[in-house]
């Protein structure tokens, strides 16, 4: 009873952090994100932004302080660029609490579940040590979900983003401009990326520099070699609006072939799928139908051995599947 009353304060508490650091979250920017906004007018008045101070609570300082604490490591540097691919207004102190908050709830969801089952009782401790990492790993898992399809769609539009910045630049417009039009034309997310480009400039950061952080906001083999093809006609000089174009249609017929690998590769990896899902959900159907019948694979040493030998034989057999569909182009 003393458990279940710790774990209902700890979930008690991680879900008023939760939504502390969302409502610090969007009621406060780091001190780039301030100097964007003045630049794009964006700056709220003093009377405001004093309320917003004034709104400061223990959760922002928490959230400073694990922030400190990470970001002098390069895990807190790998996650900031994570949340920064993700497009994703949060510190590295915040996300960490936010896992912290997930994780408790996960243990107590565990607790829950194991004390409530029926296939091994009086043991809630398994569940509460895999739902608690199933919540510590759903934020990370959701981050790099948002950022691969950030990723994929501004993989998609390059081509013509391409296009764009070499029709600008033939009309007469510079660098600069012909990523401004390129930031007012294209869609999400590369024109939000392009203004970021453009805010960079403005604040007196070298173009190489900007571009390179672009790069490393959106980690596509494409995008490289269009940067790199700008800085060496920086450098030599020459018709950039030509390059640009002959690189766009190169890209062009990469995206195509990529889709053509899709297309052929979808039933394999639709059976790989399947394939692992299945095992799980028969032994869940078996479990709802006739309970005593899959209970003694959980009643301990050595037939415990069983599913978890299973589970990671399905999961290598996955991975394996994946590998062999997973084609380079």
């Amino acid at each position: 009873m003393a458990i279940a009353i710790i774990l209902a304060i700890l979930a008690a508490g991680g879900v008023i952090l939760l939504f502390v650091g969302i409502m610090q979250t969007l009621q406060t920017e780091g001190e780039f994100e301030q100097r964007l906004d003045s630049v794009m007018g964006r700056r709220l008045p003093s009377g405001e932004a004093g309320q917003g101070e004034k709104g400061a609570s223990a959760g922002q300082a928490l959230a400073s302080a694990v922030d400190q604490a990470l970001v002098k490591r390069g895990y807190g540097a790998k996650v900031q660029e994570n949340l920064l691919r993700a497009d994703l207004k949060l510190t590295v102190g915040e996300y960490m609490i936010i896992r912290m908050v997930t994780t408790v709830v996960g243990a107590a969801v565990g607790y829950i579940a194991g004390i409530t089952n029926t296939m091994i009782e009086g043991q809630p401790v398994p569940f509460m040590l895999v739902f608690a990492f199933i919540g510590y790993m759903a934020p990370r898992f959701w981050v790099g979900k948002r950022a691969a399809g950030r990723l994929g769609a501004f993989n998609s539009q390059l081509p013509d983003t391409i296009g764009l910045l070499a029709n600008g630049l033939r009309s007469g417009n510079s660098v600069a401009q012909a990523m401004a039009l390129a930031s007012r034309e294209a869609p999400p997310p590369t024109n939000s990326e392009f203004a970021r480009v453009v805010q960079e400039l403005s604040l007196g950061i070298p173009p190489e520099e900007a571009m390179q952080n672009l790069v490393g906001r959106m980690p596509s083999e494409d995008l490289d070699m269009m940067v790199t093809a700008m800085a060496v006609s920086a450098e030599v000089g020459g018709n950039l609006a030509d390059v640009l174009e002959k690189i766009g249609e190169t890209i062009r017929q990469r995206v195509t072939l990529k889709g053509d690998v899709a297309t052929l590769t979808a039933q394999q990896q639709g059976a790989g799928y399947i394939i692992s899902i299945l095992p799980v959900l028969i032994g869940i159907v078996m479990f709802l139908l006739n309970g005593a019948y899959v209970k003694p694979m959980f009643s301990g040493f050595p037939y415990l051995c069983l599913p978890i030998c299973a589970g990671l034989m399905i999961f290598v057999g996955f991975m394996a599947m994946k590998k062999v569909t997973d084609i380079k182009v």
